[in-house]
């Protein structure tokens, strides 16, 4: 088939590597992949790096060279920098992300299977990207990895095609934790397709999925859990590995939404075990894009809904219509950039287990793994001081863990109230002073519903990434110090 609406190219023509260069016959490709030699990006400066065991946090030094990476942290607001604490809506992304995209544009921007060299290089692109996203979540196959437009419309695509395998009285479970995009394409198949729905509640004390109830709602009947990684409202990370073997011994699927796993931990589809997973590139320096993995014999044997001339296997019966190649394109480069970090920043003694370590240049997948580490070790300093000065704001109520030895059981964000004050007009006070944070539900409707705040505004979050500062966490305490002192 050579129309461009919905198949795709066998797999391979390329290599991989700390380039990232496809193995097209063309100068352009590679002026789209922005190759790291070209970003004047220092290796292993001895000056960036902090000193102590394997995934040591950024020093000083090295989160300066990374925060140059990404140009949005050079915005001011009357005069000082713009502080980004709202990473958990979305994140800012690296330049050469931009100039990927940009690239793409310029050079090679064609729809696919055309018999000319812009097509070729953007397919070759497209395969890419594919195998770079498996690296990056540990799947053993590119055509496990569907791109869209976002993970919502990915999950409802899905659900509906479960949902035509399911008949009356079949159950699926979701949870008062997950983000609504985890939950309304479940709820919606109660009344298309007569199935039941069984709540999984949390603990109200410090937002963790109460197991038990996890397990009184499983049964023979069970089809689906639908279960999240992290939350999206206040950081919880559940034991996701026990939840699918608990799902699986009832013969039930499991679908994770790692959405706001993904920019905190190195996410191994294997080692949970899960059948499916959904996350958002835009949440881990990515472009606005959508991405779902599943097991490809369900990617396989489920029908969807596409055009008839569409390919008839994964990935490609399960990406709609044309797809959005500038993005994919930048998506492909944040890949580098994460590689770049693993590689820069990384234990230079970290194996894989098969003779290769991250400096040594071992394959993208420990390389991606080398820089979630870095990332994980910088962001349970940052967690560790924001805990502790959220904690000492006169009238401010932290919802979550909260115990500073359980840092290993939540991701760097954190929601709360402040007395006398709506979490709207905190948001707002805040934004004025150049400080981006969000407040409501977050999408995160039954959570919130749960803890009984959402007639008066759910709660403010604010989240931490690796390229958050120690000062931004101290002008945030600093604002909400004056804010709960005017409230008094």
């Amino acid at each position: 088939m050579r129309s461009g609406c919905g198949s795709w190219p066998a797999w391979g023509g390329f290599v991989t590597g700390p380039r990232v260069v496809l193995s097209v016959a063309s100068r352009l490709t590679a002026e789209i992949l922005v190759p790291l030699d070209r970003l004047a990006l220092p290796r292993n400066p001895a000056s960036a790096l902090a000193d102590g065991p394997a995934a040591t946090a950024l020093s000083e030094a090295g989160l300066g060279v990374v925060r140059s990476q990404f140009p949005a942290l050079a915005r001011e607001h009357s005069g000082r920098p713009f502080v980004y604490l709202d990473g958990p809506g979305g994140t800012q992304v690296p330049r050469r992300t931009i100039e990927a995209m940009t690239a793409y544009l310029e050079l090679s921007n064609a729809n696919h299977e055309g018999a000319f060299a812009t097509s070729e290089e953007s397919d070759a692109m497209l395969s890419e990207v594919h195998t770079a996203a498996a690296d990056y979540i540990g799947a053993a196959d590119p055509a496990e990895i569907v791109f869209g437009q976002n993970m919502t419309t990915l999950t409802f695509a899905m659900s509906r095609a479960i949902g035509r395998t399911l008949k009356p009285g079949d159950e699926i479970v979701v949870t008062r934790l997950d983000h609504d995009a985890n939950v309304a394409p479940w709820l919606a198949l109660e009344e298309e397709r007569g199935i039941r729905a069984r709540w999984v509640e949390i603990r109200q004390d410090d937002c963790t999925l109460d197991l038990e109830s996890l397990e009184r709602t499983l049964g023979p009947r069970t089809r689906l859990v639908a279960v999240g990684l992290a939350s999206n409202a206040v950081g919880t990370l559940n034991p996701i590995p026990r939840i699918v073997e608990m799902a699986h011994s009832v013969g039930a699927l499991t679908f994770v939404d790692a959405v706001h796993a993904a920019p905190h931990l190195a996410v191994d589809v294997a080692a949970l075990g899960t059948d499916f997973l959904v996350c958002s590139p835009y949440k881990f320096f990515g472009p606005h894009l959508g991405m779902l993995y599943g097991r490809r014999e369900l990617l396989e044997s489920l029908a969807t809904y596409k055009v008839r001339p569409a390919a008839n296997v994964p990935p490609g019966k399960w990406e709609t219509g044309t797809p959005a190649g500038e993005s994919l394109a930048g998506l492909l480069a944040t890949f580098g950039y994460l590689e770049w970090l693993g590689e820069t920043f990384g234990a230079a003694g970290a194996s894989d287990g098969r003779g290769a370590t991250a400096a040594s240049g071992g394959g993208r997948r420990e390389r991606l793994r080398s820089a979630m580490a870095v990332v994980g070790a910088t962001e349970r300093v940052l967690a560790r001081r924001a805990l502790t000065a959220l904690s000492a704001v006169p009238g401010l109520r932290l919802r979550g863990i909260v115990d500073a030895n359980r840092m290993a059981e939540r991701v760097p964000t954190f929601a709360f109230t402040l007395d006398g004050h709506s979490p709207r007009e905190i948001a707002t006070e805040l934004g004025r002073l150049g400080i981006a944070v969000w407040d409501g539900d977050y999408y995160a409707y039954e959570l919130v519903k749960s803890l009984g705040l959402a007639e008066s505004g759910g709660m403010v979050r604010v989240g931490f990434v690796h390229y958050n500062t120690a000062a931004e966490i101290d002008r945030l305490i600093e604002a909400l110090d004056r804010i709960a002192g005017r409230g008094q």
